[in-house]
């Protein structure tokens, strides 16, 4: 009878421990060179986003997540620079071990999907580490031949890829997680829709419907907006695009406190291009003209600043998705919107810009536009 007890104990134990591993993803390790320091495990779900602390113990780190559908988990050194990325759901576990310093060489254990994903980097290392630093190097220099080239070169072994494992999921997160830019979102969706269903993640399905709707705006909504203002003068003018070959239009209001970062911003482009290649423009959203007035009577550029005198019947928030400011979009000279993003600089704008100004005839890309 005793041995019976302890018997179903015994499996009771075991049947919640199973339930449990089902229930969590594990991530273990075994690092040198650490140096006592933690790595930080980020990662989004449902309720948000989660970071977890993995503090080395003699070396070796653990740490257990939670996820029904498989994420990716960004695991960061101490100074927040980027280490590895792992993709887990619940139930999956998987063990790394090697140098920390020689990232290239850890070996994996574990997930099938992590061990080949691993397998994939860092047997095309050179071609991955070459475009990340070239990136960073573009953030310091808005010229980098280096960049584009890098990116062509990555670009190139990632669509391989894609094109030839329609039915890995691997393909799924090189497309979202490595590939995907708003400068080749039409490239992107063209070998998603090629994925078989299978192999294509919920959270980068999601990605992507998301930039799906944010490119597929009405006709009239990707022209630069013709509408009443006021000038610095009080004296009411339009925004016309055929006085150059480009107009950068930033909308802003003066009572935020970055806005003297705009200002900043659209100083430095109008040193850069004269007054026939690029028209700046800044339309104020303020409904207190008196800061608005006051805030721009001392700009001493180009800039043409304007207050939208129709400030709270416009239609312009609402038909331009405008979320917040400022908001900068850039059109060519027949007033077409080739680029809206949020912040500058911006690669995409900066190369649609210099396409504008360098040639006669320009022909329309894709409009490229960012939340």
């Amino acid at each position: 009878m005793k041995n019976n007890i302890i018997l179903c104990l015994t499996t009771l134990l075991l049947l919640a421990a199973c339930g449990n591993e089902k229930d969590t993803f594990v991530i273990k390790g075994e690092l040198n060179n650490l140096g006592g320091r933690p790595l930080y495990a980020v990662y989004a779900t449902d309720l948000g986003v989660t970071i977890d602390t993995l503090r080395p113990l003699d070396g070796k780190i653990e740490m257990q997540g939670v996820s029904p559908e498989i994420v990716p988990i960004q695991l960061y050194r101490s100074n927040w620079q980027p280490f590895m990325r792992l993709y887990l759901c619940n139930g999956e576990r998987v063990e790394i071990k090697g140098d920390a310093e020689v990232p290239s060489e850890i070996k994996m254990k574990g997930s099938s999907l992590n061990r080949n994903m691993w397998k994939f980097i860092t047997s095309h290392n050179d071609i991955f580490m070459q475009a990340y630093m070239a990136g960073i190097r573009r953030e310091m220099s808005s010229k980098n031949t280096e960049y584009d080239v890098a990116k062509v070169r990555l670009d190139s072994l990632l669509t391989d890829f894609v094109e030839h494992h329609p039915g890995d999921v691997m393909s799924s997160i090189l497309i979202g997680d490595y590939l995907l830019r708003y400068d080749n979102f039409a490239l992107c969706d063209t070998l998603w829709q090629q994925l078989y269903e299978k192999a294509r993640l919920p959270y980068i399905e999601r990605t992507m419907l998301h930039l799906r709707t944010e490119l597929s705006f009405h006709e009239e909504n990707v022209k630069l907006p013709h509408m009443r203002m006021i000038d610095d003068k009080d004296s009411i003018c339009y925004v016309n695009p055929r006085k150059s070959k480009a107009t950068l239009l930033c909308l802003w209001q003066a009572k935020d406190v970055q806005a003297y970062v705009m200002h900043k911003v659209l100083e430095h482009y109008a040193r850069r291009y004269n007054e026939k290649q690029l028209q700046l423009v800044a339309i104020s959203f303020d409904g207190d003209t008196a800061l608005w007035h006051r805030t721009v009577e001392s700009d001493t550029t180009r800039v043409i600043d304007l207050w939208c005198d129709d400030l709270y019947t416009s239609n312009l928030m609402g038909k331009f998705n405008v979320t917040r400011m400022p908001l900068y979009m850039l059109g060519d000279s027949l007033g077409n919107i080739l680029v809206r993003t949020p912040q500058l600089p911006d690669d995409d704008l900066d190369a649609q810009l210099d396409s504008l100004v360098s040639i006669d005839k320009y022909e329309i890309e894709t409009p490229i536009f960012k939340p």
